[in-house]
């Protein structure tokens, strides 16, 4: 069976999906800050890795900073999410979330911003990369399919 029709596809896709999240991201005006602790703007990080398996891709992951997370959801300092969570510090000391800080998340000045489920839900998301998957592996189905 030859899958590379359907492998370029779902390349293409994932690679116009990446484009798509970050440009929805420009458009709520997530930008790197000149101030921010961190050397470098984490969209430019946001990428995808593709598994292959018999030939054929099998899953897509998104790969970003988690500092991306907070922005999609609208979490940060003193706004935690209902549950919380807990890390482990650059020092090796376990943290948590603060209970005056739980379910804060997406209040005040730390707003929700969803580029990512955007991007998804969009025609050109999830529903396009389904229509892809049904297109391609069905002709490469039928295709195989011989009369002995």
């Amino acid at each position: 069976m030859n899958l590379d029709k359907y492998n370029e596809a779902i390349t293409r896709w994932d690679q116009q999906n990446n484009q798509d999240v970050k440009s929805r991201a420009g458009g709520y005006g997530i930008a790197h800050r000149q101030n921010s602790p961190s050397p470098r703007a984490s969209l430019n990080s946001f990428k995808s890795r593709l598994v292959t398996q018999d030939g054929a891709i099998v899953k897509i992951s998104k790969v970003f900073p988690r500092t991306l997370i907070w922005t999609h959801k609208g979490a940060g300092k003193g706004r935690g999410g209902l549950v919380g969570s807990s890390w482990i510090d650059k020092y090796g000391s376990k943290k948590s979330t603060a209970a005056a800080s739980k379910g804060k998340m997406g209040t005040g000045g730390r707003t929700a911003k969803p580029f990512i489920n955007d991007s998804l839900d969009a025609p050109e998301g999830i529903e396009r990369l389904a229509t892809i998957a049904a297109e391609e592996l069905g002709d490469a189905l039928v295709g195989f399919i011989s009369v002995k």
